[in-house]
């Protein structure tokens, strides 16, 4: 997927990663931009610019998530419920995802009803909590792809 249904994909797996925050993990909320020139697309199409907003709201968390292209910007907003179990999904395709905490990285699986699309983000806060370090591994009909994506937080 080369296209802006790639980034869907990523921005999914993003947003997904922040939805399980405990008093002892890291924290993932707040406003988070790409690092262009540190990430490693794989075979994906570089955008020219990303951005990411979550807030944690009671038991939901909610994200807004940018992406800059030459041809366009694409905004969507998404909701997740914070409780760590299997719920289903329509984006980008029908199917579920799963967020876990594997020691202080949080794991995220979506997967398609068919086992056609699946991708696994691994989340990981530096001790400073000023950078996000996202390894991306997509398996989709059109073939796979890994990225290591980072993503720096914008004072406020």
């Amino acid at each position: 997927m080369k296209t802006l249904g790639f980034y869907t994909q990523v921005t999914l797996s993003l947003v997904a990663a922040f939805q399980l925050l405990g008093a002892s993990k890291p924290d993932f909320t707040g406003k988070w931009e790409l690092v262009l020139n540190q990430s490693n697309f794989g075979t994906a199409q570089k955008p020219a610019r990303m951005t990411v907003e979550a807030t944690r709201e009671g038991d939901t968390m909610r994200s807004v998530v940018t992406t800059y292209t030459a041809q366009d910007n694409q905004t969507a907003e998404y909701t997740w419920y914070l409780d760590g179990k299997r719920h289903p999904t329509d984006r980008p395709v029908p199917g579920y995802s799963i967020v876990h905490w594997d020691d202080t990285t949080l794991v995220s699986e979506r997967q398609s009803n068919d086992g056609a699309y699946k991708t696994v983000s691994r989340l990981s806060l530096s001790p400073d909590g000023k950078t996000v370090t996202q390894i991306i591994e997509i398996k989709n009909p059109n073939g796979t792809n890994k990225e290591k994506l980072i993503w720096r937080k914008v004072n406020q």
